[in-house]
């Protein structure tokens, strides 16, 4: 398997009852997306990550957000389902449900290229951070510092995957 093709859906945190379900802190705004999931690859890296076949999957709503429940083949109870903790867990782009019109994945962002509505060049994508209120694109410019654009529609206008391009709408200091 080709680390290209795995994408992050989560994290496996501890084990979940007796029988040898995990815990997964998903990596995406939309839990439910790990139910689908019939195969996941689990490891530290993509690189390293070995298929594991999932048994049944469920949501846990938690004070902290929405969790998913898995359980993996060779995880019976819960010793066996603690090995797994710490553990990322990828998928294939093409196992994962279709997105949303306006959704994208965040490293698709990666490497865009970011324009004002007039279409005067801003710089690139470098990094999305993902922070607690909304993310932020961190725009690489030409001979100046790094610009950070909060991911809102007060700024971001659109996103056009097929040409690469995000139009922004500054305020007034935002890119000083």
């Amino acid at each position: 398997m080709q680390a290209t093709q795995l994408l992050l859906v989560g994290r496996l945190a501890r084990a979940h009852g007796l029988r040898g379900e995990c815990k997964v802190i998903p990596e995406s705004d939309d839990p439910s997306r790990l139910l689908a999931l019939g195969q996941v690859w689990v490891g530290a890296s993509p690189d390293a990550a070995a298929p594991v076949t999932v048994s049944s999957a469920r949501l846990q709503t938690t004070r902290r957000g929405t969790l998913a429940l898995v359980r993996l083949n060779g995880a019976q109870c819960v010793e066996e389902a603690s090995a797994f903790r710490g553990q990322n867990v990828y998928a294939r782009m093409q196992d994962l449900p279709p997105l949303a019109p306006r959704e994208h994945f965040l490293h698709d962002l990666i490497g865009m290229t970011v324009t004002l509505t007039d279409g005067a060049h801003v710089g690139r994508v470098r990094d999305v951070w993902e922070m607690p209120a909304n993310n932020m694109y961190v725009v690489t410019r030409q001979g100046r510092a790094d610009a950070l654009i909060p991911a809102v529609p007060a700024f971001v206008q659109s996103v056009d995957t097929e040409r690469r391009t995000i139009a922004i709408r500054p305020i007034d200091g935002l890119l000083d």
